[in-house]
């Protein structure tokens, strides 16, 4: 499968790139070319610390976009609404969002949903309902992105997955299964991903308050 991750900079993105090339090929989208090339060099030479020989390309999310039908979005929550409405020609992609609208506070983690209108809604209902057209998922909230990027690390994690229909879920199955030890479960229509994306900052703050390392989940 050909893969177009934008944004794909911090431990997540880093990690799901270097874990996915292993099985297909990734594209690295950023705003500029040149750094999306360097970027894609740096994950070729990580890659190569693990022996791997892995191989990305890197182009502008725009270009990205259009030279795939499967695409992550892993930029920070912050600038997500202004980063949406820069793409475009997306129709009928299916676009994965593994993003985590969330503050820290004294106290901890907090959820803090986006709002359109009146309404509160998660990182993934914003993105389908800016990006009209495309299909979007919800996923990976609760793998551990220090994990994902160690690629000596074992991974044994149930992936909780919201789309509208079974179809696209199956899809983003797909993807979630080329790396191994994830194993994607159907959690429900995309209105779930509120709750799916608010699981982060609660594993968070059961991290801190009990000093524990990269929790996640396993369902049993």
């Amino acid at each position: 499968m050909k893969i177009a991750i934008l944004g794909g900079t911090g431990d997540l993105g880093k990690g799901l790139a270097l874990r996915l090339a292993k099985m297909n090929e990734v594209i690295i989208g950023s705003r500029e070319k040149e750094k999306a090339e360097k970027i894609a060099e740096e994950y070729k030479k990580e890659a190569e610390k693990y022996d791997l020989n892995l191989k990305f390309i890197g182009l502008t999310n725009q270009e990205a976009v259009e030279s795939s039908d499967k695409i992550i979005i892993s930029v920070p929550h912050e600038v997500l609404p202004q980063f949406l409405i820069t793409l475009k020609n997306y129709e009928g992609k299916l676009f994965i969002s593994p993003i985590v609208p969330m503050t820290k506070t004294k106290f901890g983690f907090s959820y803090e949903p986006f709002r359109i209108g009146d309404k509160e809604v998660s990182a993934a209902e914003l993105i389908r309902s800016t990006l009209q057209g495309a299909r979007v998922v919800s996923a990976f909230h609760t793998v551990p992105a220090m994990k994902l990027s160690d690629l000596n690390a074992k991974l044994n994690y149930d992936v909780l997955v919201a789309a509208e229909d079974r179809a696209t879920f199956a899809d983003a199955a797909e993807i979630i299964s080329s790396i191994e030890g994830l194993n994607p479960l159907y959690a429900g229509k995309l209105y779930v991903s509120k709750y799916l994306e608010s699981l982060t900052p609660l594993l968070l703050n059961i991290a801190l308050n009990n000093g524990l390392h990269a929790p996640s989940l396993k369902i049993v």
